[in-house]
């Protein structure tokens, strides 16, 4: 009867192998996870910033819509209720010329002080 030799250790190697493949499987997956979620937060917080400002920028554009302001350029105010809660814009238009504005909008500084929007413009003549 021959003796067979029994070669231990093979099985450590396998197991080594597979720690280091599936190692390297979370790594990757964490990498392409991690990118993923830095560009929806940046997404989210670009969102969040420009909420406001683009409401306000509309509220001013449907207000040229009922005439035009007395004043070039006109500053006004308004506040809006954003996902951070109520806050104060300053919308301002500028008259450019052969019925053309410019329309911009920011959040108020502390401090500063506007007129508040109004319901509608009733000049028919340009400023």
């Amino acid at each position: 009867m021959k003796h067979k030799q029994h070669r231990a250790g093979y099985a450590m190697l396998i197991v080594l192998a597979f720690i280091v493949f599936f190692f390297s499987l979370l790594a990757i997956g964490a990498s392409q996870l991690s990118s993923l979620l830095r560009s929806q937060t940046v997404q989210q917080e670009m969102t969040s910033c420009d909420e406001g400002s683009t409401t306000a920028v509309a509220r001013g554009l449907a207000l040229l819509e009922t005439g035009y302001p007395a004043t070039s350029p006109y500053v006004c105010g308004v506040t809006l209720s954003t996902s951070s809660g109520n806050l104060p814009f300053t919308v301002t238009m500028t008259y450019l010329g052969s019925s053309k504005w410019t329309v911009n909008a920011h959040p108020t500084s502390v401090g500063e002080i506007t007129t508040p929007i109004p319901a509608q413009f009733t000049s028919q003549t340009p400023p």
